[in-house]
């Protein structure tokens, strides 16, 4: 009887399955002379099908189930969104949204240029305090919800709904400027199938007397140097005199970009295939680097250099500026999980 007066006092209209239901039970309550109200007590109260309503206000007809709508009923569902294929799927999606290049690239150069080890301890300690705090509580929001960065700030309050709209312009901003980091990263990785490497040695131009003779430029700097500046970014001397037009980046960052169509296209159902690689991958990348790096000649003065604390680097404003730096973005990326 609790169920049955449960059911009736809901915020939405019947279902067409409980009304059949409803209409078979109370048709067992009324007597055979036409009395649709007999003295049943609190029995005939739960029945009463005045008092159905979606607010609770006022009285409403609720008519009965049709040979249409019998034949014509299946379930209903509330909720229509895409979901993950597993948890495995959803844990590799997190783990790639709040790891990026911003941990991997500039980690080791902002733990070595701000004191070292000693850049760990309030690392960890703004991490315990904050990041891993924030982190949860977004995505407790977004599971609970069901909704992306616009629907959540919308569903909390419209007046803070372009809080939700700012993230998304700041993922796209982010988007910018890191895809045209991954295409130099194509780029070399074009050009790492030629040998001798194009960065190994400085290349040659014709010289006096139809000799061949090194750039002299490259031989003040270094040839990683020269093949970054002049060939990969061809830099000119100033802005009055800019280069003609750089096609191979250009076609790299279209190249980056259509990669980013192919993982988007159908949503989860073409990013969850993909994150199996892109958030195991760089891991893997990194185990390899780890083991190359601690072969290496002077490893040991390299780990010393960069683990020696320096405490007296926490002070300077510059490591404060990085620490509120690093909180803010970190936050801005798992608030568009």
């Amino acid at each position: 009887m609790q169920n049955i007066m449960r059911k009736q006092y809901s915020r939405s209209e019947l279902p067409v399955g409980e009304k059949m239901e409803l209409r078979e039970m109370q048709g067992r309550l009324i007597g055979d002379n036409g009395d649709p109200n007999p003295p049943y007590g609190s029995t005939n109260i739960a029945f009463d099908m005045s008092d159905v309503s979606p607010v609770r206000q006022g009285r409403m007809t609720v008519d009965m189930v049709s040979a249409d709508e019998k034949s014509d009923f299946k379930p209903e569902s509330n909720d229509t969104r895409e979901s993950w294929d597993s948890k495995l799927q959803f844990m590799l999606a997190t783990i790639g949204y709040a790891v990026g290049l911003g941990n991997v690239w500039r980690f080791p150069y902002l733990a070595q240029k701000n004191g070292g080890g000693a850049f760990l301890i309030p690392y960890f300690i703004m991490l315990c305090l904050e990041g891993i705090p924030c982190f949860y509580m977004e995505l407790a929001v977004g599971q609970r919800l069901r909704k992306g960065a616009i629907g959540a700030w919308n569903f909390v309050s419209p007046y803070v709904g372009g809080i939700g709209i700012t993230s998304a312009v700041v993922s796209f901003n982010v988007a910018l400027y890191y895809n045209t980091i991954i295409a130099w990263c194509l780029y070399y990785f074009f050009q790492s199938f030629q040998s001798p490497l194009p960065w190994s040695e400085c290349p040659r131009t014709e010289g006096p007397n139809r000799t061949w003779i090194k750039v002299p430029e490259c031989q003040k700097s270094s040839p990683t140097e020269y093949f970054w500046y002049r060939q990969t970014l061809d830099i000119s001397a100033n802005i009055e005199s800019p280069e003609a037009f750089n096609w191979r980046i250009a076609l790299c960052l279209l190249l980056a970009w259509f990669f980013c169509y192919l993982c988007m296209a159908k949503g989860i159902a073409s990013s969850g295939k993909v994150v199996y690689v892109t958030a195991t991958f760089p891991y893997l990348v990194l185990v390899i680097f780890f083991f190359r790096g601690i072969t290496l000649d002077g490893m040991e003065k390299g780990l010393e250099h960069l683990f020696t604390p320096d405490v007296l680097l926490l002070t300077s404003h510059f490591t404060i500026r990085i620490l509120f730096q690093f909180s803010v973005n970190y936050q801005k990326s798992i608030i568009n999980l």
